[in-house]
């Protein structure tokens, strides 16, 4: 049996393989920690691939980080994975974790060339947002610890959590169960994604977006893509500077490392920016 970072890694190569052979210029992540694995581009079409083993291993906080740099890049986000559940992944079927569309290396192909999808409804359903402060209100009412309202309705601490603080959304299961806990309706906006996109914020023609993850911490839009990685150490930022010459021979973006203090021009030809002339004060 494979490992899952030998499966994830055949993975990898395997998407890159069938989207260059369909056209794509693909820029790969290696040797470093990243929240994708590929960011490919043609003729104005942008896919970002993550590739793991299991589709379970992708956490709220991955579904987040994609979302995000999917909302930046107006780009596609596809997790490729191989089981679901201990599972093998059905062909030409879409899944959903997270709010990420979730498919088989099998069906790569099929979405590279606009192939039509089934939804897996087993694993798919509505999700719905909500309300936190309304939920931490009526828990508190009903004098309950998050610990007791779990324990009363089934639902972990650590979802309730989440809930309270707009981390993630919820299933309609889950949200039954707290309404029968706490004996009320609770209010909700229902969608299809269970990740949180960060919303950019305006200054006049520019739009800043929280992505959060390296190596892209935030990003600015203007007439062009600005990217920004908060300060590492010296081989960790070695690495990235490999890969941003990579990315920018397929986009014509510019990235900054962001320093409390700009002691240097550059590191490793990146350029410097004190986080003093990013804020918007």
């Amino acid at each position: 049996m494979r490992s899952n970072l030998g499966s994830s890694k055949a993975n990898k190569e395997l998407c890159e393989k069938l989207m260059e052979r369909a056209g794509f210029s693909c820029v790969s992540v290696s040797n470093f920690h990243a929240p994708f694995d590929i960011i490919a581009e043609k003729k104005g079409r942008v896919i970002i691939i993550k590739s793991v083993s299991n589709i379970d291993s992708v956490t709220p906080e991955d579904g987040m980080a994609l979302a995000n740099l999917s909302n930046f890049f107006d780009a596609e986000a596809y997790v490729v994975g191989e089981t679901y559940k201990n599972t093998k992944m059905e062909e030409r079927k879409v899944f959903t974790r997270h709010g990420l569309s979730c498919i088989s290396d099998d069906t790569v192909e099929v979405m590279l060339y606009n192939g039509s999808f089934k939804r897996a409804r087993k694993f798919f359903s509505e999700n719905v947002e909500i309300n936190g402060s309304e939920l931490k209100r009526l828990r508190k009412l009903s004098g309950m610890s998050m610990r007791q309202l779990s324990k009363n309705s089934g639902v972990s601490v650590d979802s309730i959590y989440r809930y309270e603080h707009g981390f993630t959304s919820a299933s309609p299961e889950n949200l039954v169960k707290l309404e029968s806990a706490l004996s009320s309706k609770l209010e909700v906006a229902h969608h299809l994604a269970a990740s949180s996109r960060s919303a950019p914020q305006e200054n006049g023609s520019i739009s800043i977006f929280d992505i959060g993850r390296e190596p892209f911490n935030k990003g600015f839009k203007e007439k062009n893509r600005f990217e920004f990685a908060e300060l590492a150490d010296m081989r960790t930022l070695k690495k990235w500077s490999e890969f941003y010459a990579k990315f920018n021979e397929i986009f014509d973006d510019v990235q900054f490392i962001m320093t409390d203090d700009a002691h240097h021009e550059n590191i490793f030809g990146i350029p410097t920016i004190k986080k003093s002339d990013i804020y918007i004060q």
